[in-house]
């Protein structure tokens, strides 16, 4: 049970097909060669039948994918491998459908061939096309972090999302995720997280505080570059960035809005708690057993907390060694022989961080959407947390919408065939956006 990576727990979890696993990285996809071609598959296609396929290179926990959906019908979702210099290949649909990428008389791919078994292939043309340029800023601490800044091709300044990770390693590459703002209009900055590396036995998670300074220097970044327009610039956080975008938002003065997708918004230790008890539950562990193990990780939680040392673990645990439901909870041994120094100080650090604080100061608007089925986040407690932040808060313009059905990755499984992106987030998003004028609705008719 690792908390520096918590929320890809839900994976292990929940096995409910093979791409909830990959999309959370659980899985090893091997690297793509040619990265900056791999970044010209990104985009928006039209296909001949009418559906608009968005997309493209994606890194979760350090692997490389695809993903391409349709945000609109939501009848065409699919993760996918590259095969070769222009051929992608789904993992999920499992091998049913191939991207081909056409290069232009210049090399550029603006051209794909979609194939799907069984059905005749289709065209697509690429639409509402971008620039990327690579960006370099600085944090507060004097860490440089890297990434890119795509741009619609149209007229600006451009209203800007800056985009916030989950957990573990991730960069700038984040797929539909990207490729879905540039549809309306708004540019999109995205950058490496802190301590960025493709080997996963190297990656240490950064502490939440440093990630959410990073965040606001990303935000103040933007807020300097003349291709954006400063009085639309917002935050997007998914699941981790639940704890790391609001306490950005307060400390760049520069975010207009904040959109959060699966955010947590308790403190994590009760959001990985939660976690560890679906874990645990889908292990066989129930009933005392289960609440005992729980109670006991709470308690070590808090001792963490308080600035103890790792040894004073061993003392909390020792009168349970030998108990069966310890051992399935914790393993064989004392805590001191199972969890590190470093997770331990880890713990201390930033089990008890809240974006309540927060978000009871951020006067801008929030569009906070939780999951009905969330695996990692707990529906109530969240909702009921995040309701009184917003009564608090200086401004009157929140919402939360939560999207029902759906696990923590909005991808609801299908026992004949592939999952479905759950219905309601992107188009409240759409809505919500253009509603406030954080879309630029004349750079093309949609």
């Amino acid at each position: 049970h690792s908390e520096s990576n918590s929320m890809s727990i839900h994976a292990l979890i929940y096995p409910l097909n093979i791409f909830l696993s990959l999309v959370f990285g659980l899985l090893w996809v091997p690297q793509a060669s040619g990265q900056a071609a791999t970044e010209q598959f990104d985009g928006s296609f039209r296909l001949q039948s009418g559906e608009v396929i968005t997309g493209g290179y994606m890194v979760e926990n350090a692997q490389s994918l695809f993903l391409y959906m349709d945000t609109e019908r939501l009848d065409r979702v699919g993760l996918f491998e590259r095969i070769s210099d222009t051929l992608l290949r789904s993992i999920e649909p499992w091998e049913a459908v191939e991207i081909e990428f056409i290069p232009d008389a210049d090399g550029q791919y603006n051209t794909l061939i979609w194939r799907e078994q069984g059905r005749q292939p289709i065209r697509g043309e690429r639409v509402y096309p971008h620039s990327s340029r690579a960006i370099e800023f600085v944090s507060g601490d004097g860490t440089q972090l890297q990434g890119r800044l795509l741009l619609p091709d149209c007229p600006g300044p451009h209203p800007v999302v800056v985009v916030v990770g989950g957990s573990g390693p991730v960069n700038r590459y984040v797929g539909t995720f990207t490729t879905y703002f540039l549809k309306y209009g708004v540019a999109v900055l995205a950058y490496d997280k802190r301590g960025y590396t493709t080997n996963e036995d190297a990656w240490r998670e950064p502490d939440l505080v440093d990630l959410s300074a990073d965040a606001a220097a990303a935000v103040r970044f933007a807020a300097t570059q003349p291709e954006l327009d400063g009085d639309r610039l917002g935050l997007f956080g998914s699941s981790q960035g639940g704890w790391v975008a609001p306490p950005a938002a307060v400390a760049a003065s520069e975010t207009d809005f904040l959109i959060v997708r699966s955010g947590a918004a308790l403190t994590s230790a009760k959001t990985v708690l939660h976690e560890i008890r679906q874990e645990l539950r889908a292990e066989g562990l129930a009933g005392l057993d289960l609440d005992y193990a729980m109670d006991l990780r709470r308690e070590l939680y808090a001792l963490a907390i308080s600035g103890a040392r790792l040894s004073a673990a061993d003392t909390l645990v020792a009168p349970y060694l030998d108990k069966p439901w310890y051992r399935a909870a914790f393993g064989e041994g004392p805590i001191s022989e199972l969890w590190s120094t470093e997770r331990w100080e880890w713990s201390r650090r930033n089990h008890a961080v809240t974006p309540i604080p927060s978000l009871e100061r951020f006067a801008g608007p929030v569009l906070w959407f939780l999951a009905e089925l969330d695996e990692n986040v707990p529906l109530v407690p969240t909702r009921a947390a995040l309701e009184r932040a917003f009564s608090a808060a200086p401004g009157d313009d929140h919402e939360i919408a939560v999207i029902n059905d759906a696990p923590h990755s909005f991808l609801i499984p299908s026992a004949d065939g592939p999952p479905r992106f759950a219905g309601g987030f992107w188009g409240r998003m759409e809505e919500w956006m253009v509603d406030r004028d954080f879309t630029e609705t004349t750079c093309w008719d949609k």
